[in-house]
């Protein structure tokens, strides 16, 4: 649903269609600005936190000489292991948890 707004720049009425990114017809300013801003911080803390609780793995690059490449090839294995346990456990306490 269109509706129209002020414009907080130049002052004019402007069809706006309640999105935080819509823009003047005249200066091509936002006519809501405090709603964009929300929503780029939305979407950073949004970013943050599926950073927070991504497991970060050892990168293996193709270019690696073979001893670089077998011994983080071992340390990704007890990674993986790592992982795992802790996965389970707090599995294993979900379930008893009810």
């Amino acid at each position: 649903m269109k509706s129209t707004r002020k414009c907080p720049n130049c002052g004019q009425w402007s069809v706006w269609d309640r999105e935080p990114t819509s823009r003047c017809q005249y200066c091509q300013h936002l006519l809501d600005p405090d709603a964009h801003a929300r929503q780029l911080a939305k979407a950073e803390r949004s970013a943050q936190n599926e950073e927070r609780f991504a497991v970060k793995f050892i990168k293996i690059d193709p270019q690696d000489s073979f001893g670089l490449n077998f011994i983080k090839r071992i340390g990704l294995g007890f990674q993986v292991a790592f992982v795992s346990i802790v996965s389970f456990i707090l599995w294993l306490v979900a379930l008893l948890a009810g």
